[in-house]
């Protein structure tokens, strides 16, 4: 079902047509235990599961519209301010994922760590991986981990500037027992857990967390496309962040 998109309803100071200026991605991941990592242990997308976790979280006002299913492999860019409105989640047994642009981070406030640690009270037996990098000439990331044993990760800065410059809490190594994640691992993922943060691989340890708990490849699987009215502070971040040259 459709519900009708109210145009007055909106909290964007700027026209649907205006350009995206930068780019990034943005994610979250929460997986339930018990989920195997074998793709095929996985089952169909639910969307009336998609449907009540995009209504529940922290970033949405209102879902406006159900678009129906899209790949769980199609190109999220966002091309103008209207593709902003627009939020994916994948259900799948234990795995849900959302990727929406409104987890990105602006003026010290990080939704990556808020909406995570928000979920973790939720679901307090389930591991977290959540991030979001914006493309400057040099990336701006944020990164958050979560494992239901105890270690907690979160990292945000620029990559290449002063490591003091760093938001930093919880430690990789710590991350990487809980996730049972060896030294090969590393090795093969090109981590060294001795690294900067400024030049860590922040983005390869999130993935590698979460290959130890669920299935990354998502080929042929389908996910929910919704329209979204975004809480008003997380359209003030986007608009700053992703249309303001």
């Amino acid at each position: 079902m459709t519900d009708p998109v109210l145009p007055e309803s909106s909290f964007w100071d700027v026209p649907p047509d205006t350009d995206v200026v930068r780019y990034g991605a943005y994610g979250l991941t929460l997986v339930r235990p018990g989920t195997r990592t074998d793709p095929a242990g996985l089952p169909a997308h639910d969307p009336a599961a998609a449907r009540r976790f995009a209504s529940s979280f922290g970033t949405i006002d209102t879902v406006l519209e159900d678009l129906g299913t899209v790949s769980a492999t199609a190109d999220t860019s966002a091309g103008i301010r209207a593709d902003l409105e627009l939020v994916r989640v994948g259900c799948w047994g234990g795995v849900t994922e959302i990727t929406d642009p409104g987890l990105v981070h602006c003026n010290g406030i990080y939704p990556v760590e808020e909406e995570a640690e928000s979920l973790a009270e939720r679901f307090p037996d389930a591991v977290i991986v959540a991030s979001c990098t914006i493309d400057y000439p040099m990336t701006y990331g944020a990164w958050k981990i979560i494992h239901p044993d105890g270690p907690r990760l979160f990292a945000a800065g620029w990559y290449g500037e002063d490591v003091d410059h760093w938001d930093l809490a919880g430690s990789p190594a710590d991350v990487a027992a809980a996730f049972g994640i060896t030294a090969p691992d590393l090795t093969d993922a090109g981590i060294d857990l001795h690294a900067a943060a400024n030049v860590f691989s922040w983005g390869s340890l999130c993935r590698l967390a979460l290959k130890k708990v669920a299935p990354l490849d998502h080929t042929g699987r389908t996910e929910s496309l919704f329209r979204v009215r975004h809480t008003e502070d997380a359209t003030g971040n986007m608009e700053e962040i992703w249309l303001e040259a």
